[in-house]
C-alpha cells in the first residue's frame, strides 16, 4: 500500500484507520480492533455488485424514472429523466470518487478546530484581531475573498514552482527563495487519493466520523428543540411563541438602532474566548467565589442564598432544579378552557317508487352526510348513498365529542340549499303551506327531487278532464280557437302540477339535521396519526 498520494489534499494527522471485520453493531463495536482485509479483486467486486443488484431488484420494484416525481409545496416536479437511476455499482463507484475528493473539506475542518481551540495561540489571537478589525470596519469583508486567494492558494503555488536551491553546507543556514530565473519545479496540481493509499482511508475515517458527528448533533438538536416547538406541553410552547412573536415585532422596529458592530465584536470574542481550555476553571472558581459571597451574608439570607445569588441586583437560581421551576413559573400561561365547537350536520334521505300506478309511500332510507342531490356526484355516477340507518350510529369526528343531547331540525332548508347552489329540486317556505304531499300533522325542513320535466308535462296532462281532453281532440270541423284555449289549459293545469300538487316530486327527499361538538383531548399516540386527518376534515 501506498504511503500517500502526490499532491493530494488529505487529512493526515492522526494514523491510518483499522477496518474492523465482521458483523458490529454501530456504536458498541467502535473501539474494538479488527484485522485489515485484503482488498478483493475487480472480478470479485464486480460478480458481489451483480448479485447485490439482482437482489434490489426483486426487493424493490423498478419504476420508469418519468413517472417519478417529487412534491415541493402543492406543485409536484418532474425529477430529471437526464440523471441516473438507482444503482449499487453507480453508487458504489461513486462513493470511491466522492472519498479520494473529500480530503480537502477534512482538512480544511481539522485547521479551523485547531485554530478555534487554541492549540497555537498566536494564531489563535491573530485571528481575533483580523476578526475585530471586520467587526470595527465591515468594508474590509470584501478583501478576504481576494486575501485567501493570494495568500493561501497562489503564493503557496508560486514558492512550489520555485523551491530553494538545495544547501552544499554543512552549517544549518536557512534556506532561501530566489524569485529570480526559471522555474525550478514542476506546478503543483491537486490530485484525489489513490484507492490504495494511505491517504484514501483516512479520508474513509473522517467520513465515517463526520456521519456519526451529524447524527449526533441532528438527534441533540431534534431533542432540544422539539418539545420546544411541537405543543407537546402546550403551555411551553404557547411561550415560546409568544416571546418570539414579541422579539420578531420589537427587532422589527429596533432593527437598525442596535449597535450590531459592537455586538458582533464582543460577541465574537466572547465566543471564542470561551473555547480556551482554562476558561472552564475560571468560571467554576468565579461561581464558587459568588457562593461563598451569598452564604457568608447572614442567617436571614442563609435559605435564599442557596437558591439563588444575585448578579448585579438580580437574583439567579442556583441549581438547574430551581432554574427549571423559574422556567415553569414563567410559562404558566392560562390557556383557553373552553374548547372549541363547531356544527355536524346529517342528512335524513327518504326514499318513494314513481312506477306507474305506485301508491307508495315514503320510506326512511338512511342518514348520509352528503345531501344526495340529483347533481351530487356520487348520483351521477349511479351510486347508491352511503350512511347509516339510525342515528345512534352517527359518530362525532375524530377528535371532537357530542356536546348538544339531542339533534336539532333545520327548519330554514332554503339557506343551506342557496349556500350549497343546489338545483332540480323543490322546498318548503316558511309561512307557505305544505308543498310535498305531508299532511298537516307533518314537521318541515323537506328538501325533494323534481321530476325529470317530460314527467311532469305527462302528469298534467293525464290529470285533465275529460272537457279538456275533448277539445284536444275535435273533429275536423272545429276552430283554432279551441285549440289554443285548451293549450292555455293546459299550460295552466301544468304549472298548478308542478307548485302544488302532491304527486310531482322525485325518489328521493331529505331534510338536515344538526347538533354541536367540541374538541377532546387526544392520546398521545394518537395526536401525531390524526394530525393529517383533522387538519383537512370539514366538519
Amino acid at each position: 500500500m501506498e504511503d500517500h498520494t502526490t499532491d493530494a489534499l488529505v487529512n493526515r494527522d492522526e494514523p491510518v484507520p483499522v477496518i474492523a471485520a465482521g458483523k458490529h453493531n454501530d456504536d458498541a463495536e467502535r473501539s474494538k480492533p479488527g484485522v485489515l482485509k485484503r482488498s478483493v479483486s475487480k472480478a470479485g467486486r464486480s460478480l458481489q455488485d451483480r448479485i447485490f443488484s439482482k437482489i434490489l431488484e426483486q426487493v424493490m420494484p423498478v419504476e420508469d424514472v418519468d413517472a417519478e416525481s417529487v412534491s415541493v409545496g402543492d406543485k409536484p416536479i418532474a425529477i430529471d429523466s437526464k440523471r441516473p437511476a438507482f444503482s449499487l455499482p453507480l453508487m458504489a463507484n461513486n462513493f470511491r470518487r466522492f472519498n479520494a475528493r473529500i480530503g480537502i473539506v477534512f482538512l480544511f475542518q481539522t485547521r479551523v478546530e485547531r485554530l478555534l481551540s487554541w492549540k497555537q495561540t498566536s494564531h489563535t489571537v491573530s485571528f481575533l484581531f483580523i476578526y475585530s478589525f471586520i467587526c470595527l470596519d465591515p468594508h474590509l469583508l470584501v478583501i478576504i475573498p481576494f486575501a485567501v486567494l493570494l495568500f493561501f492558494v497562489m503564493v503557496p503555488a508560486f514558492l512550489a514552482r520555485h523551491p530553494p536551491p538545495p544547501s552544499t553546507s554543512t552549517s544549518s543556514i536557512t534556506p532561501y527563495y530566489s524569485y529570480e530565473g526559471p522555474a525550478l519545479a514542476p506546478a503543483k496540481t491537486i490530485k484525489p487519493a489513490s484507492e490504495t493509499s494511505k491517504d484514501f482511508f483516512r479520508n474513509m475515517r473522517d467520513l465515517q466520523n463526520c456521519m456519526a458527528d451529524y447524527s449526533d448533533v441532528h438527534d441533540a438538536t431534534v431533542s432540544a428543540f422539539a418539545p420546544l416547538t411541537n405543543f407537546s406541553n402546550e403551555k411551553l410552547s404557547s411561550t415560546v411563541f409568544l416571546t418570539c412573536m414579541l422579539m420578531a415585532a420589537l427587532l422589527f422596529l429596533t432593527a437598525h438602532l442596535l449597535p450590531w458592530r459592537l455586538i458582533l465584536l464582543v460577541g465574537g470574542n466572547a465566543a471564542i474566548l470561551s473555547m480556551h481550555p482554562s476558561f472552564p476553571d475560571l468560571v467554576q472558581s468565579l461561581a464558587g467565589d459568588m457562593l461563598d459571597q451569598t452564604a457568608e451574608e447572614g442567617p436571614a439570607t442563609d435559605r435564599k442564598g442557596h437558591e439563588s445569588f444575585n448578579v448585579s441586583g438580580v437574583a439567579m437560581p442556583a441549581s438547574p432544579s430551581k432554574a427549571v421551576s423559574l422556567m415553569e413559573s414563567l410559562a404558566n400561561i392560562s390557556l383557553d378552557s373552553s374548547p372549541e365547537e363547531r356544527e355536524v350536520e346529517v342528512f335524513e334521505i327518504q326514499y318513494r317508487s314513481l312506477a306507474p300506478y305506485s301508491e307508495s309511500q315514503w320510506e326512511h332510507f338512511l342518514f348520509s352526510p352528503m345531501p344526495y342531490d340529483p347533481l351530487s356526484p356520487s348520483r351521477i355516477a349511479g351510486d347508491r348513498p352511503k350512511g347509516c340507518r339510525f342515528f345512534e350510529d352517527v359518530q362525532p369526528p375524530t377528535g371532537w365529542a357530542w356536546k348538544g343531547k339531542k339533534w336539532e331540525l333545520d327548519l330554514d332548508c332554503r339557506e343551506w340549499v342557496v349556500e350549497r347552489m343546489i338545483t332540480g329540486v323543490g322546498f318548503e317556505v316558511s309561512g307557505s303551506p305544505s308543498e310535498s304531499g305531508m299532511t298537516s300533522g307533518e314537521i318541515g325542513g323537506w328538501v325533494w327531487d323534481l321530476p325529470p320535466a317530460s314527467n311532469r308535462y305527462e302528469e298534467a296532462v293525464s290529470t285533465l278532464a275529460y272537457d279538456v281532453l275533448e277539445s284536444l281532440n275535435p273533429s275536423k270541423g272545429h276552430d283554432s280557437k279551441g285549440r289554443k284555449k285548451g293549450k292555455e289549459r293546459i299550460s295552466q293545469d301544468y304549472e298548478e302540477k308542478v307548485h302544488t300538487g302532491s304527486h310531482v316530486t322525485g325518489e328521493w327527499r331529505r331534510r338536515r339535521w344538526i347538533r354541536i361538538v367540541h374538541r377532546v383531548s387526544l392520546p398521545a399516540a394518537d395526536k401525531y396519526d390524526q394530525a393529517a386527518e383533522d387538519d383537512t376534515r370539514d366538519t
